[in-house]
């Protein structure tokens, strides 16, 4: 019982034991049963001040229905200062690593930097080969804490937009779901072509 309703108790009759108007003593194991996980804060952490000096990456899947090429999964980069978004579809979460490779060296020459730091959850495509590959060619890996996927939240929150989008195309254009994969791509563009809130307006595909 809750201590507002043994104080409504007491007033009216006081249980054996216990004395009207006496206040009652912390029990840790209420405090233990009713405990929940606090807010995550974000902070106001500041952009980056080149492309590629960070990189949020995320896989997402499976999906419930395979694209016409068969993939189940997509596999998202979002760069922090650009905030532009490149997108890849998966038939399964063990091809992220080739996909990786693909990325990394087409973007560099894309931009003509170099990729300096990747974050990523602890998902089990991100180990092994995948970190062996970003410490031979000098990356910065970046894990979140386990089963907080709060801590790679802009990937995510990517993910889910892109996802929404996905939905709503279909929707619109009456389209089965196997067309996802097409849908990603156009929804990929999109963001990169469209204003930024983040950029103050610009679009992603200026930097």
């Amino acid at each position: 019982m809750s201590e507002k309703g043994l104080q409504i108790i007491a007033k009216r009759e006081a249980p054996t034991g216990m004395k009207k108007g006496m206040p009652l003593k912390s029990c840790m194991h209420c405090l233990a049963g009713k405990h929940h996980r606090a807010s995550f804060q974000h902070g106001h952490a500041q952009r980056k001040p080149n492309v590629l000096d960070v990189v949020y990456s995320n896989v997402c899947g499976p999906m419930t229905t395979s694209t016409l090429g068969g993939a189940r999964y997509f596999f998202t980069f979002i760069d922090d200062h650009s905030r532009k978004v490149w997108a890849y579809a998966l038939r399964t979460r063990d091809k992220a690593y080739e996909v990786f490779k693909q990325f990394h060296a087409s973007v560099e020459r894309e931009t003509s930097r170099s990729l300096k730091c990747i974050c990523t959850n602890n998902g089990g495509e991100y180990m092994g080969t995948f970190r062996n590959y970003c410490r031979s060619n000098g990356i910065r890996h970046e894990r979140s804490v386990p089963k907080t996927p709060k801590h790679n939240g802009r990937a995510k929150r990517m993910n889910r937009t892109i996802v929404e989008r996905i939905r709503t195309m279909l929707s619109h254009a009456k389209l089965p779901k196997s067309f996802w994969g097409e849908a990603l791509m156009t929804a990929v563009d999109l963001i990169n072509i469209s204003p930024s809130t983040p950029l103050n307006g610009d679009v992603p595909n200026k930097f």
